[in-house]
């Protein structure tokens, strides 16, 4: 016996679109998922941008501390080239001030000395000329011991024309007297009284005075006129003169 076979229609547009949906919603890889790498992509892209710049700001940094670097190694290499000509020139000069503090040293050793030979030998030479007024004086002492009077004024005579020589060879000169006009640095007013000189003319010399050069040895005591009818007069006795 033949069994009775029922025919099924089958719609295959339907079934196509039903697989077609089915498969969609099954596979989360199709569809939604390239959405979804498209995304992570740009985000990366962006990042590694980023990254890029900030490498690329480090390394310019870097080469601007390596410029200073080298900036400040010739500043430091210049300053320590300074320090040491400094320190040379500082040796230098203290070199220089001990030749010159020793030079000087013996400077003053080699004057001192020179200074002391000098006063030894002005003394001496002084000495060596008063000593034949000694003898003119011993010369004059013996012949007033003898009763030898012209003999003791030749002696005299002799002895102070001989001092008087010792003096001018020593620069010495008197001081200027009667008739010189009064001069309270080199005379001492002893009185003023009428003489026949103008009146504050010297009138009269008590005592010499003497000066060598500029300097007074002693001021020269003197009578001051007060002219021919000028009236006497005393004075203090230091009136005037100058200094030693």
């Amino acid at each position: 016996m033949t069994a009775d076979k029922r025919h099924i229609p089958i719609n295959h547009g339907r079934a196509a679109g039903a697989a077609k949906a089915a498969g969609g919603a099954g596979n989360p890889a199709h569809g939604g998922g390239h959405a979804s790498a498209g995304h992570s992509s740009g985000g990366g892209a962006a990042d590694l941008k980023a990254l890029q710049a900030e490498v690329e700001r480090l390394a310019a940094d870097l080469e601007m501390l390596q410029t200073e670097r080298d900036a400040l190694a010739e500043e430091r290499d210049a300053l320590a080239t300074e320090r040491d000509g400094l320190a040379s020139e500082r040796d230098g000069l203290n070199d220089q001030l001990l030749r010159l503090r020793a030079e000087f040293d013996n400077y003053r050793r080699r004057a001192t000395r020179e200074a002391f030979e000098a006063g030894n030998r002005a003394q001496c030479d002084l000495l060596t000329d008063v000593l034949p007024v000694l003898d003119n004086l011993e010369r004059a002492l013996d012949a007033a011991e003898h009763h030898q009077e012209g003999k003791v004024l030749d002696g005299v005579r002799m002895t102070r024309d001989m001092f008087v020589n010792l003096l001018t060879r020593s620069g010495v000169e008197e001081i200027e007297g009667a008739g010189a006009e009064f001069d309270p640095q080199v005379h001492d007013a002893m009185v003023v009284q009428p003489s026949e000189h103008d009146e504050g003319k010297v009138a009269a010399v008590i005592e010499k005075g003497y000066r060598q050069g500029e300097r007074v040895l002693r001021p020269a005591r003197v009578v001051v006129s007060a002219g021919p009818g000028g009236s006497a007069g005393g004075t203090d006795g230091g009136a005037g003169g100058g200094t030693a």
